[in-house]
């Protein structure tokens, strides 16, 4: 496998100014991106700071048992324990097979910058993927895309029930097969399929949600990595939680203020508006009858939002040393729960995440802290032989494919085979017909008002017939280079899906598939640089 790196020119905006230092982004955020002694500054702020680390140990001794590689994961969490121990994080939905190919690449850049900071340290960081488990959107995480007649097709693992959180809902074990074998169905038969099938299906003899499931995706994946899983919403996690909480409803009004205020500001610095609510948002969330909904705080009360349930301050607190696991957090306080419960050394971001990030600098120093430094996780292609074949083949460079520059190249190849100027002849015709048969049409106005409107007709119906023979014509000549004009669909099938980089279409098990999981995880594994140059896998 080599490895290369590509500039694409898509980044605009906070993300491009982040990532060039631009003076104008520097007030959102408290660690500038190419400071070279951010880490350095992060480590010693926290450092003066005190965690539940036994806590945590047990939290992820206990998950952990539940999964292979325990022995890298032991290791890691007894390096947590140490008091100078730090932590890089960052986080996704549990989506089946694990979403799309970003979810892994966020693993494996905070896996990267954990071992890279480790060493530059001096210190043991541990690298943590945090699952959003309760995140109640399921339209997000229950499909995959899947390959059908050329084109790729969403494939949806039909779900009804109450709109809980993923760490809650159940994953029905027959409809999740039948779901499982539609996905293998539409793979290509390899030495490792069948294998890949009774891995997936093993995953599931134990009763799963939609959290679990992933999990033990992720751990096969990342496991021998010493990658460590929490899941946001597991109840012992939300016990720990409570005094966070308490701070979280007591200060409701200051949160609200200064969430307010970043978005503003950074609205005004013309980034846009990445969060967008209300102000009356308490940026919590409560299960009220087996469902995940919002709670409002406005008039000195907690509202569930389209309810009538409504909660003062001391009632809500009342509620949570209760039942702390109904309460969970929204994009806002998610930040801050890391930051009380993890030794955040940094925080892997994707690119939209970056921008909420941005907003969130007043709602940090409110509880006394600095952002962590936010690092975007790496984006990525995965190049199959055959296209890299092709593209050498033809002598293309591989940018163009990868942001939608397939149908330019490929009108362009085409225009240089075609020896017939059929377009540039279908024009002239046009335009001659219009002045041969202009007379007429003036003649028939002269004469009635039926034959002037029959003349428009005639004249519409004839150039429709010329456009009509102009189309068979340019199609007989796609019909010569039919399998060269396939050879540009399929690099764009695989290089930049539905017009959206691969990692936001594809999910990894297209590429276990193929290449098996050994080699899948030596790609996991490469050690690269966590910069903004697009990394490429050539197979």
């Amino acid at each position: 496998m080599r490895v290369g790196e590509v500039n694409l020119s898509s980044r605009s905006g906070f993300l491009k100014d982040y990532s060039e230092g631009k003076e104008r982004c520097l007030p959102f955020l408290d660690y500038a991106f190419l400071d070279q002694e951010k880490y350095k500054q992060r480590a010693a702020e926290l450092l003066t700071r005190s965690y539940q680390r036994e806590q945590l140990a047990d939290y992820f001794t206990e998950v952990h048992a539940r999964l292979s590689y325990r022995e890298e994961a032991r290791q890691q969490i007894e390096k947590l324990k140490q008091a100078n121990s730090l932590v890089v994080v960052g986080g996704q939905q549990a989506g089946l097979l694990t979403g799309p190919l970003f979810t892994v690449y966020k693993a494996m850049s905070i896996l990267l910058m954990a071992k890279q900071q480790e060493k530059e340290l001096g210190l043991p960081v541990v690298p943590v993927f945090w699952i959003a488990g309760e995140d109640h959107d399921l339209d997000e995480i229950r499909y995959v895309y899947i390959e059908k007649n050329k084109r790729w097709k969403k494939h949806m693992l039909e779900e009804g029930g109450a709109a809980n959180s993923a760490s809650k809902l159940p994953l029905e074990r027959k409809q999740l097969k039948q779901w499982l074998q539609t996905v293998f169905a539409s793979l290509p038969e390899t030495a490792y399929t069948k294998q890949l099938l009774t891995k997936l299906e093993g995953f599931l003899e134990e009763g799963v949600t939609y959290v679990s499931f992933f999990q033990k995706v992720m751990n096969w994946f990342f496991g021998h990595e010493g990658l460590l899983l929490l899941d946001a919403h597991d109840p012992l996690l939300r016990r720990l939680e409570i005094p966070y909480f308490e701070r979280l409803i007591e200060e409701v009004e200051e949160v609200q203020t200064a969430q307010q205020r970043g978005a503003k500001a950074f609205y005004e610095a013309g980034y846009g508006t990445p969060v967008v609510t209300e102000a009356e948002n308490s940026h919590l969330f409560l299960e009220v009858n087996g469902e995940r909904k919002r709670l409002d705080y406005q008039d000195e009360a907690f509202v569930v939002r389209g309810g009538k349930l409504r909660f003062t301050k001391r009632e809500l607190r009342e509620l949570l040393q209760q039942e702390p696991e109904r309460f969970s957090n929204n994009v806002v306080t998610r930040p801050l729960m890391q930051e009380w419960l993890l030794p955040v050394l940094a925080f892997i971001s994707g690119p939209g995440e970056l921008l909420y990030w941005a907003t969130l600098k007043d709602v940090f120093h409110h509880f006394g802290w600095k952002v962590p430094p936010v690092i975007p996780r790496y984006q990525a292609t995965i190049v199959p032989a055959a296209v890299q074949k092709w593209l050498d083949q033809f002598s293309y460079e591989i940018e163009p494919f990868l942001s939608g520059g397939m149908e330019q190249l490929r009108e362009a190849w085409l225009a240089e085979q075609n020896p017939y100027p059929v377009h540039e002849v279908a024009q002239q015709v046009r335009e001659q017909m219009l002045s041969y048969h202009r007379p007429l049409r003036e003649l028939a106005v002269e004469m009635d008002v039926t034959l002037a409107a029959l003349s428009e007709k005639n004249a519409v119906i004839i150039e429709d017939q010329l456009k009509f023979l102009e189309k068979r014509m340019a199609h007989f000549v796609r019909q010569q280079h039919e399998h060269t004009l396939e050879k540009f669909a399929e690099a764009e099938r695989w290089l930049f899906p539905l017009q959206h980089p691969q990692e936001r279409v594809f999910h990894p098990l297209l590429f276990v598939n193929l290449l098996g999981i050994e080699e899948f995880r030596r790609i996991l594994s490469t050690d690269v640089t966590l910069d903004m140059r697009h990394k490429l896998f050539y197979l």
